[in-house]
């Protein structure tokens, strides 16, 4: 927040300034920007030392505005001292205001960082005559130009400062406090302003504390502790207060829920599809399934346009058909599902686990009939599903395992890649998974049989692909529909991100859980939230996304509006899923209640995910969570 408030606004406000012809810009700078000057009395020509983050965003900025400067646009820099004295907008967190208000109050002023620092100060009434002075000066005189804006006379050590206040607040005891040596110590040399611009203070030290008491006597500001008055306090209560209540930002640009990782490889890879003049289905859609057969440890891949292409083919391809039934989970995206509408089928669900979210196996035996053909287990946000269960339940009954591994590309399930387990599994390569093709997915597998029918399938059933057809190695013959098949084709543009997104996977995986350990340590005391719990057997986890449940009866507010305060806030956010069971087209044709899957039906209602992808920064990761958190404490009961 210093960097925004103190040096991009600025800056920007100073551009859109010249932008629009205004002819003079002053910015008030700091004599912090000195940092450790030691005894000597520093020009404006001084080295610069900046000791906080603060001094250092003003040393920014000051650099940036003078490049500005030309003969159309006046820019001045006033590094003012450190300002005292009493103000309608009054502030006692400045070194001569607070200590008067302890006299005054508590009779005892506490000096603290050794008392040894030099500071210069400036009563806040002669810093607004100096920007008037500016303004009222010839552009000749101010342009480009850096001015210490105070007075020789009233460069003091803070030990002595207490003492001038002493003087002027009877009966007040001074003490020096034990806490460190405070480095930032500069004594100011002020004679260029006085010089150039003829301008001097007119008020000292007596002056400020005799109008401050004053304001005391009066009442103005009863004891002074009221949080308006310190900008650290303000600015806390602001920023603890959500956007959409009328609070202030921690966050300033939007995060992002999802963006792809892409770099020079993928752009070099394309350009050279582009130039080579095959585009879709070829050489490199071969290559890049031939790597991911490899890595997931399967016989066969097939890549097409989309994970709900792999899955509607795998159920063409094993032939489901009208009158059959296919078990899935409720909590999934909709094509999950979709297809087994699409294939004729009908859709059985089975509710959820209430931690993970993954098909409950103990339920999935309960909702087998004769029409029963296969289960289709999704790996819900990468934690893959008990598949020993499960499998051992299809096994008893014949039916077959199409896992939906949408977000599961890379994980593993007892020490085995997801895709190397079932009868198919089907991936997504959609920009925000672990891995990108822009659109795309894959069927993998070990059956030759079916392999080769949904290869068929993939491309309107016909029996060679257009690579076969058309390239060099291809045959001299004609193409046989052998199926009225699909357009479900990966094009080698696609391939061209996946044939180098396959080979970062592990890493953006490892970087992946190493966000969703700051999450989780971050959340791990926070009542209102629980964070993902993992499954009691040995998975790897592809940490696709990072979902959170809210504990409701603890808020004030629904998911809903929490997701809408952390959208206010600058912060990307998703809902992975709404159960299908509620969605209007299932429940109306299958006629579900509500009630028939309570777990799915109280994700439903609390889960949301945050921001999870390589490139976030862990700064970012930081300040997401301190945002949930900030909301959580601001709506708890």
């Amino acid at each position: 927040m210093t960097d925004v408030f103190n040096f991009q606004m600025p800056v920007r406000l100073a551009n859109i300034a010249k932008e629009n012809n205004v002819e003079r810009f002053i910015f008030g700078s700091s004599c912090s920007v000195y940092g450790q000057g030691y005894n000597e009395h520093l020009t404006e020509y001084a080295p610069l030392n900046p000791l906080t983050r603060y001094a250092e965003s003003k040393v920014k900025v000051e650099s940036e505005l003078l490049k500005l400067t030309d003969s159309d646009f006046c820019i001045s820099i006033l590094r003012q001292a450190t300002l005292f004295g009493y103000s309608k907008r009054m502030r006692f967190d400045l070194s001569l205001n607070i200590m008067t208000k302890h006299a005054f109050n508590d009779k005892k002023i506490i000096v603290l960082g050794g008392g040894e620092q030099w500071r210069p100060f400036l009563h806040v009434s002669d810093s607004a005559n100096a920007i008037l002075k500016v303004l009222e000066s010839d552009k000749e005189l101010i342009k480009g130009e850096i001015f210490n804006v105070g007075s020789d006379d009233l460069n003091y050590r803070i030990v002595d400062l207490a003492d001038e206040v002493r003087k002027n607040v009877p009966e007040t005891e001074v003490e020096i406090a034990d806490v460190g040596v405070d480095r930032r110590s500069y004594r100011v040399n002020f004679g260029k302003i006085n010089k150039v611009l003829g301008y001097s203070t007119k008020k000292n030290l007596k002056d400020g504390v005799t109008e401050i008491v004053h304001g005391f006597q009066k009442g103005d500001f009863e004891t002074g502790d009221s949080d308006v008055y310190y900008n650290i306090k303000s600015l806390q209560k602001m920023v603890s207060t959500p956007v959409i209540e009328g609070g202030e930002h921690l966050c300033y640009h939007y995060i992002p829920f999802g963006l792809p990782s892409l770099g020079k490889e993928e752009e070099n890879e394309v350009l050279d599809t582009m130039r080579s003049g095959w585009l879709t289905t070829g050489p490199k859609t071969k290559k890049l399934e031939d790597m991911l057969a490899d890595y997931v440890g399967a016989k066969h891949c097939i890549a097409v346009n989309s994970c709900t292409a792999a899955l509607h083919l795998s159920l063409v391809g094993f032939g489901i058909k009208e009158g059959d039934e296919v078990i899935t989970s409720p909590i999934t995206w909709p094509s999950t599902a979709n297809v087994i509408v699409h294939s004729g089928a009908t859709p059985v669900f089975v509710d959820v686990e209430k931690d993970s979210m993954n098909i409950d196996p103990d339920g999935i035996e309960k909702k087998i009939t004769d029409k029963t053909k296969a289960i289709i287990p999704v790996h819900m946000a990468g934690e893959p599903c008990d598949l020993d269960k499960i499998r051992k339940i299809a096994k008893k009954h014949k039916l077959l395992v199409i896992e939906d591994a949408a977000h599961a590309i890379g994980a593993e399930y007892k020490g085995k890649k997801i895709g190397s387990i079932s009868e198919a599994t089907c991936f997504s390569f959609y920009p925000i998974k672990n891995m990108t093709t822009v659109e795309g997915g894959a069927v993998v597998t070990d059956n030759d049989e079916f392999a080769e029918r949904v290869r068929v399938l993939s491309l309107h059933g016909v029996s060679s692909d257009a690579w076969k057809r058309y390239g060099q190695e291809g045959e001299v013959k004609h193409h046989e529909v052998v199926f009225p098949g699909f357009k479900y084709n990966m094009s080698d543009i696609q391939a061209s991100f996946g044939i180098h997104q396959i080979g970062k996977l592990d890493g953006f995986i490892k970087k992946r859980e190493e966000i969703t350990d700051i999450y989780n340590n971050y959340f791990k005391d926070v009542p209102e939230i629980t964070v993902p719990k993992p499954v009691p057997y040995p998975v790897r986890n592809a940490r696709h996304l990072y979902i959170i449940q809210l504990n409701l009866d603890k808020l004030k507010i629904d998911r809903d509006k929490f997701m809408q305060a952390l959208k206010a806030e600058n912060v990307g956010v998703g809902l992975h899923f709404r159960s299908l069971h509620i969605q209007p087209y299932y429940k109306e044709r299958f006629n579900f209640n509500e009630e028939d899957y309570p777990n799915a039906l109280k994700a439903t209602h609390q889960i949301l995910s945050l921001p999870l992808y390589p490139g976030l920064d862990f700064n970012k990761v930081i300040l997401v969570a301190k945002i949930v958190k900030k909301l959580a404490d601001y709506y708890k009961k």
